[in-house]
């Protein structure tokens, strides 16, 4: 299996400030959501601090008591990637895990290490964007469906990502200019380039004229317009007729490196993924 980076010991001054946090409380103490488990953190012994992606209560922080310990029940319930179905119970700084039931437990994910870092990559853009206590049922769906089309397409999983990442930063409002020119409106050639700071393709006299400050500029071939025309008519659950490797590898490459533009961060899953593309010899 393979050993998971996500959890690790909590700094006690993050710990800290995370427990001094004002959180609105609505309704009863006790209460029931599904949810996607995001990241681990150890605390103390034998418990787990979750971070928890909820479909009614947005993402959430909880304290699993000792699941750490050979005994428990629910160690295997609570891993990262998992998909279930929580009890939980509403604390004055952090809810408490009462009951944890697996809807799926996505345990493919976390023994490929190819599929485990794609997978990765999509829970921590899920909790890059996302704040305590702000549910958001679509971008849910989205993961939901993120993780179940790479246990289903695992030879394909570079694809997967990318359409995933294109699709939630469209939900998020930031999407990506591909049906005309980012910097005129004009129509564009068969090959272009891909302006990270205006979002988009841009035409071959925008690129020469550089009347707009366009920023750093990617050259994706004809085959990565046509596909990203694709991407952006058709859902995250549909599939191309024709998809080569070189395109589906210029696809997660390009989207790894607009994520990360328009985040303002490097992402510490995509330094696994390059790691992963060097030691498996992936392109990345």
């Amino acid at each position: 299996m393979v050993e998971l980076p996500m959890a690790r010991e909590m700094d006690p001054l993050a710990s800290s400030a995370a427990a001094s946090r004002k959180r609105i409380k609505r309704g009863r103490p006790e209460y029931k959501d599904e949810g996607i488990v995001l990241r681990s953190y150890k605390l103390g012994e034998s418990d787990k601090i979750l971070r928890v992606f909820t479909r009614e209560n947005g993402k959430r922080s909880a304290v699993a008591r000792g699941v750490r310990k050979t005994s428990s029940r629910f160690g295997a319930r609570v891993e990262p990637l998992t998909h279930t179905m929580l009890f939980l119970h509403r604390g004055r700084s952090m809810d408490t895990v009462k009951q944890v039931e697996i809807l799926t437990s996505f345990e493919e994910l976390r023994e490929d290490l190819r599929l485990f870092v794609s997978a990765s990559e999509m829970v921590e853009l899920i909790d890059s964007i996302t704040t305590e206590d702000e549910p958001n049922p679509r971008l849910f769906d989205l993961a939901l469906l993120g993780l179940r089309l790479l246990k289903e397409r695992p030879a394909k999983a570079g694809f997967t990502l990318a359409f995933f990442e294109f699709k939630v930063m469209g939900a998020e409002g930031f999407e990506l200019m591909v049906g005309g020119c980012a910097c005129c409106g004009g129509e564009l050639e068969k090959e272009g380039s891909f302006s990270l700071r205006l979002g988009g393709l841009i035409c071959a006299a925008c690129k020469s004229g550089r009347s707009m400050d366009t920023g750093k500029l990617v050259r994706i071939d004809t085959k990565s317009v046509e596909l990203m025309l694709w991407m952006a008519s058709h859902g995250l659950g549909e599939w191309p007729e024709e998809l080569k490797e070189r395109t589906s590898q210029e696809m997660e490459l390009l989207m790894g490196n607009v994520l990360e533009h328009w985040m303002e961060r490097e992402f510490r899953s995509h330094r696994v993924a390059r790691s992963v593309s060097d030691v498996q010899g992936y392109e990345y």
